[in-house]
């Protein structure tokens, strides 16, 4: 199919490279009951729609696309929860969870996501 016949939101190229993926058991068991695809929001993410976040955050995600820091996106499911997508200054993990689950994110470092 040609790209020209693509609606609008579906030929916006990617803006963010997500690296390798990592998903919470939270975040999978709340997307699973909300009935939408995870992938949804990754390309929402990997697009530059970062969701329902401050006009502050908003700004800082645009200028972390050039200064490579951390990025962050958050969607409201229709079951009314959150989830967060985030994506390290490096690019070379993005981790999908829950709010609740932040405190988790330090366990994981770069020497650990290669072993």
């Amino acid at each position: 199919m040609a790209t020209a016949h693509l609606p609008s939101r579906l030929r916006t190229p990617a803006r963010v490279m997500l690296g390798s993926v990592f998903v919470s058991l939270g975040a999978l068991t709340a997307l699973s009951a909300a009935r939408i695809p995870l992938v949804h929001f990754l390309i929402r993410h990997a697009r530059g729609d970062w969701g329902q976040i401050s006009d502050e955050d908003w700004q800082r995600n645009e200028c972390a696309l050039a200064t490579g820091d951390h990025l962050l996106s958050s969607y409201l499911l229709p079951t009314g929860q959150k989830i967060w997508v985030q994506t390290t200054g490096d690019r070379a993990v993005t981790f999908v969870l829950l709010p609740v689950e932040q405190m988790s994110l330090p366990r994981f470092s770069r020497h650990a996501l290669q072993a």
